[in-house]
């Protein structure tokens, strides 16, 4: 019996190697062109101008990229492979790591570009959503003569990483940029860069109504921002004011460091408008801070607290008038009405109600440490 059984084995075991697919479908890597950027904006004709990178891969050649541009009327996928009859290579998209748009496209709608991501699973939807204030082709094209940058598109995600811990800029994927303007409650924010012919800046955040674009802030705007939206997790506040002392000098106001943030919503419906309470606990340290004091140690530290937590009340108080204005709500008081008043929710047009909003707003600061001079 075990004689009959081992020769069936070694034939199961061959015809299965038989039917195995091998490396027919192999990709030499030499042979292909790996997108990591994508720029999209409009030419002077109204057309879709897009513009890629991808690094060269090359014995001979170490740390270049290669850039590649076309317009078209069509659609993306057709864009690309009109690269491909330029680029001598297959261009893959597998490995897009930054999705550039111009303000004037993102003020249009961005989110039928994203088609493609969202049908082809080769396309990541990890990929970084971006507004240039210029264009992206230009900005390209540029940073690959930055003689003391690293290749254009690690350059670029190291300063959006770096712009989020510091939380003066917000995080933007593909993917959740998509969920957030189809759920008609929260709007998306992405990064918002400019350059020149020496660097890329971080400079605040864009923000969004649905896919388009209405408005922008800079990178203090943002980190308060990111507080109302609860994802701050260190950022660095200054106060702009006067010293306790009341002594005018060239050094002005101080600087705070948010070590952690406390926020609380509450939201109630008062003759069919929202009101909107917002209270702010924030612990910070103090970083530099341009004045002495003619108080007693506890007095100053109180005044200082209370003066700082007025200034962040008022800040606060303009961002969101600005952000009721341009109708961008990505803080989500949308979603918190949708959830805790759905019949009034049902009831009315969210945008239209949210311009007559009433904020009302509270912070107290806790300046946890003052350093070795006080």
């Amino acid at each position: 019996m075990k004689m009959i059984i081992r020769p069936v084995i070694m034939i199961a075991i061959c015809i299965s190697i038989l039917l195995q697919t091998g490396c027919w479908d192999q990709k030499h890597f030499e042979e292909i062109g790996f997108i990591l950027q994508m720029g999209m904006e409009l030419d002077p004709e109204g057309k879709m101008l897009l513009s890629v990178t991808s690094p060269v891969v090359s014995p001979d050649v170490k740390g270049k990229s290669e850039f590649l541009h076309t317009s078209s009327e069509s659609l993306v996928r057709s864009s690309r492979e009109r690269l491909r009859n330029v680029a001598g290579k297959i261009l893959q998209g597998g490995k897009i790591q930054l999705v550039y748009f111009s303000k004037d496209l993102a003020q249009k709608g961005i989110n039928e570009f994203f088609e493609i991501y969202l049908r082809d699973p080769e396309n990541p939807l990890l990929a970084n959503v971006v507004v240039v204030d210029g264009s992206p082709k230009e900005m390209l094209e540029l940073s690959l003569d930055y003689k003391d940058k690293p290749r254009p598109a690690f350059y670029v995600n190291e300063l959006l990483l770096d712009a989020r811990r510091r939380s003066n800029a917000p995080e933007a994927r593909i993917f959740n940029f998509s969920i957030l303007s189809y759920s008609k409650t929260i709007d998306p924010v992405t990064p918002l860069v400019r350059y020149d012919k020496k660097n890329i800046e971080v400079i605040g955040s864009a923000l969004f109504s649905g896919d388009k674009l209405v408005g922008e802030l800079n990178t203090d705007q943002t980190m308060l921002l990111t507080t109302l939206m609860g994802e701050n997790e260190a950022g660095e506040y200054t106060y702009r004011g006067s010293a306790l002392d009341g002594n005018a000098r060239i050094r002005k106001g101080a600087i705070l460091l948010v070590k952690g943030a406390n926020r609380k919503i509450k939201i109630d419906i008062n003759q069919n408008v929202p009101s909107i309470d917002i209270k702010l606990q924030l612990k910070a340290f103090l970083d530099e801070y341009a004045g002495a004091h003619k108080l007693d140690e506890k007095d100053f530290e109180k005044s200082l607290e209370q003066v700082i937590a007025n200034s962040i009340k008022a800040d606060t108080l303009n961002l969101l008038a600005y952000l009721k204005a341009a109708g961008a709500d990505p803080i989500g008081f949308g979603e918190i009405v949708r959830a805790k008043h759905n019949q009034y929710w049902k009831s009315v047009q969210w945008k239209e109600v949210y311009k007559n909003a009433v904020f009302n707003v509270d912070v107290s600061m806790d300046i946890e440490t003052y350093g070795t001079i006080k």
